[in-house]
C-alpha cells in the first residue's frame, strides 16, 4: 500500500514541476515518461533500479549546489547585516526581508 501511495503521490508532484517548468503540453509527456520507468522498474533488477536512483538523487544535487554558490553572497552579506545590528545598542528584532541585498 505504501509503494502504491507513494507512486502516486511522485507522479503527481512530477506531473505539476513538468506543467509549471515546460506548460500544459508536458503533461502528457510526462505521464508517458514515468508509465514507462515504472513498467521498467518493476522487471529492472534491484541493483540496476538503486544505482539509477542513486545516481539521479547525486545530480538533484547540483541545481542546489549551483544556488548555494549564486546566493553565497547574499546570505553573507545579511548575516553581516544581522551581527552588527545586533550589536547595536538599541537592537529591536524585527521581521525583515533581505531583499534589498540582491
Amino acid at each position: 500500500m505504501f509503494a502504491f501511495s507513494t507512486l502516486i503521490s511522485w507522479s503527481y508532484y512530477g506531473n505539476r514541476s513538468a506543467t509549471f517548468l515546460f506548460g500544459d503540453k508536458a503533461s502528457k509527456v510526462y505521464n508517458i515518461i514515468f508509465t514507462l520507468v515504472v513498467f521498467g522498474g518493476s522487471i529492472g533488477g534491484l541493483e540496476l533500479i538503486w544505482d539509477i536512483a542513486d545516481t539521479l538523487n547525486g545530480l538533484m544535487a547540483i541545481p542546489n549546489l549551483i544556488g548555494l554558490v549564486c546566493l553565497s553572497g547574499v546570505v553573507a552579506k545579511a548575516t553581516k547585516d544581522y551581527f552588527q545590528r545586533r550589536k547595536d545598542a538599541n537592537y529591536v528584532e524585527i521581521n525583515r526581508t533581505y531583499t534589498d541585498f540582491m
